[in-house]
């Protein structure tokens, strides 16, 4: 009898010992409310930085293209404005220009062994937020306008000014105007405004300098 007894005790305490394991092993409610929390914050943590790096490369990028786009604008302006070409003896071939307007005539390309240009006439305007460029390279035909492309868009502000050698003007016309001693100005000033997605406008600016022909 007394050894019956000691072995339900032997098995009791097995059990009782076997039942603190399980409940030492197993998770409440609660913890695994609190875990689930915890990963969800980890999780938002990890894409809002996700979110504000990808947010900054974007805007990175898109004003680095907006910037290329408008310095290459510049850049094609200032090389034909290098090469401008006039003429009194001709009346088709003018300079004129106003505030966001430029018309003048330029050489294509390089002179030949006789010492002759192609010209062609350009115009440059702001039209519907877009920097417009025509080109016109037959002077044989006024009824044919020439060829406009559109150089860039979301240009918010375009302006050209002329240095005729004392001041900065609005306007220029080498046929009217009697007060430049030259039927070219010194220089011509050209300001690009560009609108910035989710960023404060770009602003661009150059000073072409003309040779004198």
């Amino acid at each position: 009898m007394p050894i019956k007894i000691e072995i339900q005790q032997v098995r009791g305490k097995v059990e009782k010992l076997n039942g603190m394991r399980g409940k030492e092993k197993a998770f409440t409610l609660i913890e695994v409310m609190v875990a689930g929390i915890i990963l969800a914050f980890l999780l938002v943590g990890v894409y809002f930085i996700f979110e504000k790096t990808h947010s900054s490369w974007e805007k990175g990028n898109t004003r680095l293209t907006q910037y290329q786009k408008a310095r290459g604008c510049l850049d094609i302006i200032s090389r034909e404005l290098k090469s401008t070409f006039i003429t009194l003896s001709n009346p088709s071939i003018v300079f004129k220009g106003e505030r966001q307007r430029l018309l003048f005539t330029c050489s294509s390309n390089t002179p030949d062994k006789k010492g002759e240009y192609d010209l062609k006439e350009v115009e440059y305007k702001l039209k519907n937020h877009e920097l417009v460029r025509r080109v016109k390279t037959n002077f044989n035909d006024p009824s044919n306008p020439g060829a406009t492309i559109t150089l860039a868009s979301g240009v918010t502000s375009l302006s050209f000014s002329y240095y005729n050698g004392n001041n900065w003007q609005n306007s220029w016309d080498s046929k009217k105007d009697r007060i430049n001693l030259s039927p070219l100005p010194e220089a011509v000033k050209i300001e690009m405004v560009i609108e910035g997605k989710n960023n404060s406008p770009l602003t661009f600016s150059t000073i072409v300098n003309i040779p004198v022909k």
